[in-house]
């Protein structure tokens, strides 16, 4: 059995992350176990993280590497500019002391899991590996968007526009998983998370609820892709911090690995 977490780490422990956790090996038998919006500690992610056995694969949209000279958030942004896509800064993030994402690197690297990413594209499928994500990117390019999708609170501030942007993420998701990994969508957290209804009733903490669990999701299903083809993602950036993102389009892809149309 393997195993794909998805993270979207908050920046500080004391905020709710989002969760979810995929299980299996080919997309006929992906499922899901977890999907959740809670606040738990880095120790505590990490220890539980460590003690599943066999393949495991974090993705986790947070800084994981950093030094001073991390560049990869520029890069991105150069890269992803046309898109409206991009990244929060790392080093801004670590002048206020958000290091949750750092922290729990340093923690899954003390637990074994290779983060380095000159490291990740010799590992096997038999890998315990964290990666860093950023869901824009995974979006704009597995949904085939012209720009991002806003559903965050500072890019789409009326809610009314928020809910129409989160109702499009589910649609794309719904269809992203019918291919992926039917599975996932039998359990029920998934269920309630893609449903149209649960957008066009939210507001305020439950918005940012849904925003959480689907960010984890969109992480969890970027662990399993990068694993199941490699060489359909790239990194961006080096061992100072780094991102990594689908391919364009354009690249050459398995059959199970279809990129989405709008």
């Amino acid at each position: 059995m393997s195993t794909f977490i998805g993270l979207d780490l908050a920046w500080k422990e004391t905020n709710e992350s989002g969760i979810c956790w995929l299980e299996g090996g080919t997309p006929a038998d992906l499922t899901c176990s977890r999907l959740e919006a809670e606040a738990h500690s880095v120790e505590d992610l990490a220890d539980e993280i460590a003690e599943v056995p066999g393949t495991v694969v974090v993705a986790i949209d947070a800084p994981l590497l950093y030094t001073r000279d991390r560049w990869a958030e520029t890069e991105v942004g150069r890269q992803f500019s046309r898109y409206k896509a991009s990244a929060h800064s790392a080093h801004a993030a670590v002048r206020r002391g958000w290091r949750a994402g750092i922290d729990l690197g340093i923690a899954l690297k003390q637990r074994g899991f290779t983060l380095d990413p000159s490291a990740l594209e010799q590992v096997g499928n038999d890998c315990r590996a964290a990666i860093e994500v950023y869901p824009h990117t995974i979006h704009v390019r597995l949904f085939d968007l012209e720009e991002r999708l806003p559903y965050k609170a500072k890019k789409c501030r009326p809610v009314a526009c928020r809910r129409d942007a989160f109702q499009s993420y589910q649609r794309y998701f719904r269809k992203l998983l019918g291919q992926e990994g039917p599975g996932v969508l039998e359990n029920a957290e998934v269920t309630s998370a893609l449903a149209p209804e649960t957008a066009e009733g939210a507001k305020g903490k439950e918005l940012k609820r849904l925003e959480d669990k689907l960010d984890g999701l969109t992480c969890a299903v970027a662990a399993w892709l990068w694993w199941s083809n490699k060489n359909a993602w790239k990194t961006i950036g080096d061992s100072n911090g780094y991102m990594v993102v689908p391919m364009d389009a354009a690249t050459p892809t398995p059959p199970h690995h279809r990129w989405i149309q709008a």
